[in-house]
């Protein structure tokens, strides 16, 4: 059962506030992509999504269904690992 703490609270504000900006920066590297029509931004966008869906879902998993919390933060490792290495490959990799 989960224990519905200040700290609780107050981590999940944090997640909150983390997915408005992470969709934020998504949007507009989106658009950046649309305008400009620059494959880069296509992958900052990418990766700033993969990154954004991880915290979504750790929070759905750990707090809707209930799930073991190691589980939730690996899925989230994974989602945050492959979003930074989109985010490196448009630095590096796409011309």
């Amino acid at each position: 059962m989960i224990e519905y703490t200040q700290l609780f609270w107050t981590a999940s504000i944090m997640r909150l506030i983390a997915l408005f900006l992470g969709a934020f920066i998504v949007y507009l590297a989106y658009r950046g992509y649309r305008r400009n029509a620059s494959k880069p931004l296509l992958y900052v966008a990418l990766g700033f999504a993969l990154i954004t869906a991880g915290t979504l879902l750790e929070g759905l998993m750990f707090v809707i269904l209930g799930s073991d919390i190691l589980a939730a933060i690996a899925i989230e490792g994974l989602l945050t690992v492959t979003g930074f290495v989109a985010i490196i490959y448009s630095i590096y990799a796409v011309k």
